[in-house]
């Protein structure tokens, strides 16, 4: 046998039923189904099996739907009140919106018999719940579209997506209110549909609100181009006064653990803020009751008798205001606010007006994350931009996108001539000896480098480079910040302190441990190449009796200049050392013939023999060379300097102002 739920003149339980009165409470509901379960079993000898079956089932399959229904509602009050159905039967229902807060709810048969309706439907439709399960929905909706609506519903039989329409309805108060309606099917076991769940809201004309939102939405942009969030906020609160006549208007945000900061208010010109406002933002932002009404999970409305609560008031009580609706916001994590209108008339704040508020507390929601976003970013571009050392920002193959001022000033650039273009000093070879940086697994720290570069005047700087990678929420580099530390004076002073160890401090000649250190390079460069290394050793023959004629310091000027005049008888690929006092050493690399290395040990006899004038008076020198040649005299280093100290004196002993090989046959062309 077919079963049909509730037609329009069907009653909505057997005339045994021991229900004498439908109520529209989920929990009674659900009592209503079981006794009539019981009622069914009792009646059953007047039925035939399987009538009895299929009657029972259909009982359970409707208890099954409501009790779908209400375990996607959100509205409190249905989970509070949810059907228990004692059916083993699956439930099956299409994916639809289900109950949202301050909508109208209602059950009904396919046609349009009420079944069940919650306390909007009761607030607003002025349903007596004395005749629930008789009274059909089209009472409320004119002829013409209940009409239409009901051949739509009809012509659906099997699994069907939600329908919607904007419908006129008549509410309580006798007029027309325009209806957003949203229709959904619930099915039974064979998939055929059973019953209706309507969910009506309030469809507010967007003509007279459209430049509001417009303004709303508007603000975004506004504060990409550099707009700053409170006086966005403040538009806002303006446009309500303006727009809608509110005649107070406020929002505030707060962070967790710290106070209530007040983003904006705006008040109709015969309220005194001045006089009222300040005082009263500094008691209720103290109060706890502000600070839980930002992190609320709903609006709350609050009048005029219970809008004070000893030291706390939504509005300044000089004001004189009625009513005020408060709107929370749920920003960041750490961040939330709320939104408050106030109302001169009582039962301003109806549904229709509560949801278009709510709907704009989404919107304005919005903008204060934009706007926070974007006061974040300032401040950390400000910060970096304030850094003294250099910053810049670049993709992860090293073009630079952002450069803070110190960085154009230090380098002489203009951001012009830098942004777009490739970092010079960009280590590309380090990263890649790292790995691939667009894999997430590949962990990269900081990257410190040292760099020469020149600066805005052309001198030449030494920079300390840390560069380290930002990455996204995969793990992926895509960006390094780069910063860049001049160092140059510390370098210079390193720099001067490794000159000072390795040269003479007198003649500013290598001094003995760069002489050994290169000696010993070059000696291993000979073996390398094959090539002789010849080392000389001088000695002034007269310098004792210059220093007790002329005094140490013209000694010690004197050693400057036959500094100087050995330098320039020698390549710069060789070496002139002071060892101590008057002794000088040369290192020529690369030779290959014996008449070479005389050639030059007679063009420094012939650089040092004239004299030297210092402070009016001609000053003769005269010098004995020693030189011992590797590999022949010896490829140990000291060995070699110790043969060619002994061939220096063999020069002093033939009369000096000469040069002596250690060889002695090599002394003889």
């Amino acid at each position: 046998m077919a079963f049909q739920i509730l037609s329009p003149t069907d009653k909505l339980f057997t005339p045994h039923s021991k229900v004498t009165r439908p109520v529209a409470t989920f929990q009674q509901l659900q009592q209503l189904l079981q006794q009539s379960l019981q009622d069914l079993h009792v009646e059953s000898g007047r039925l035939e099996s399987v009538d009895e079956r299929e009657l029972s089932q259909a009982l359970q399959r409707l208890s099954g739907r409501l009790n779908a229904i209400l375990s996607e509602a959100t509205d409190s009050r249905f989970s509070s009140e949810r059907v228990v159905s004692n059916s083993s039967l699956p439930v099956s229902t299409p994916t639809a919106s289900f109950p949202t807060q301050g909508s109208i709810h209602l059950m009904t048969t396919r046609d349009g018999v009420v079944l069940m309706a919650n306390d909007a439907a009761v607030d607003m439709l002025g349903f007596d719940l004395t005749n629930i399960g008789t009274m059909s929905l089209a009472e409320w909706i004119s002829y013409e579209e209940w009409r239409l609506i009901r051949e739509q519903l009809n012509a659906v039989h099997q699994l069907q997506e939600s329908m919607s329409w904007v419908l006129n309805m008549r509410l309580s108060g006798g007029g027309l209110e325009k209806m957003k309606c949203i229709v959904t099917p619930l099915l039974d076991q064979s998939r055929n549909v059973t019953t209706w769940h309507w969910e009506l809201r309030p469809h507010r004309d967007s003509s007279s609100t459209y430049p509001f939102v417009k303004l709303v939405q508007g603000l975004e942009t506004e504060l990409l181009h550099g707009e700053s969030l409170d006086s966005c906020l403040q538009r806002i609160c303006d446009a309500f006064v303006e727009t809608f006549g509110n005649p107070f208007v406020w929002i505030a945000t707060v962070r967790h653990g710290q106070r209530i900061q007040l983003r904006a208010h705006a008040v109709t010109s015969d309220l005194d803020w001045d006089a009222q406002g300040p005082l009263w933002w500094s008691s209720i932002s103290r109060q706890e009751v502000l600070a839980q009404a930002c992190v609320a999970c709903e609006g709350s409305l609050n009048s005029s008798e219970t809008s004070h609560t000893g030291e706390f008031g939504w509005f300044p009580s000089g004001f004189h205001l009625e009513e005020s609706y408060c709107v929370p916001f749920n920003i960041q994590e750490d961040l939330s606010g709320l939104m408050v209108v106030c109302s001169r008339k009582t039962k301003e704040f109806d549904v229709s007006v509560r949801g278009w508020l709510e709907t704009l507390a989404h919107q304005v929601q919005r903008v204060i994350a934009r706007g926070m976003e974007m006061e974040q970013f300032r401040l950390h571009s400000a910060a970096l931009g304030s850094v003294h050392d250099a910053v810049c920002v670049t993709d992860p193959h090293g073009y630079v996108e952002w450069v803070n001022q110190a960085f154009t000033t230090l380098l002489g650039m203009t951001p012009r001539q830098v942004l777009g273009v490739n970092l010079r000093s960009f280590p590309h070879s380090q990263l890649q000896e790292i790995g691939s940086f667009d894999s997430p697994s590949t962990s990269l720290g900081c990257v410190k480098t040292e760099i020469m570069e020149k600066g805005s005047n052309g001198e030449s700087l030494v920079l300390e480079q840390v560069l380290t990678p930002l990455v996204n929420t995969q793990g992926k580099i895509t960006h390094f910040v780069i910063l860049l530390h001049d160092v140059t004076a510390r370098a210079v002073a390193e720099m001067q302190i490794k000159h000072q160890v390795y040269h003479d401090a007198l003649t500013d000649l290598p001094n003995r441990v760069m002489f050994e250190d290169h000696l010993l390079m070059g000696l291993a460069q000979a073996r390398r190449d094959g090539n002789l290394l010849a080392l000389f050793f001088l000695d002034l023959d007269n310098f004792k009796s210059i220093n007790d004629q002329h005094g140490h310091q013209m000694g010690d000027r004197l050693l400057r200049v036959i500094a100087k005049r050995l330098v320039t008888c020698v390549r710069t690929t060789d070496t002139v050392s002071r060892l101590s006092g008057d002794e000088f050493t040369v290192i020529l690399q690369g030779l290959d013939r014996i008449q070479d290395i005389r050639q030059v040990a007679q063009k420094i006899l012939a650089c040092l023999i004239a004299p030297i004038r210092l402070s009016g008076q001609d000053i003769p020198v005269q010098t004995s060379i020693g030189i011992a040649v590797s590999p022949n005299d010896s490829t140990d280093p000291y060995r070699l300097l110790a043969i060619a100290d002994q061939a220096m004196y063999r020069a002093k002993d033939i009369g000096g102002q000469c040069w002596f090989f250690a060889t002695p046959e090599w002394n003889t062309d």
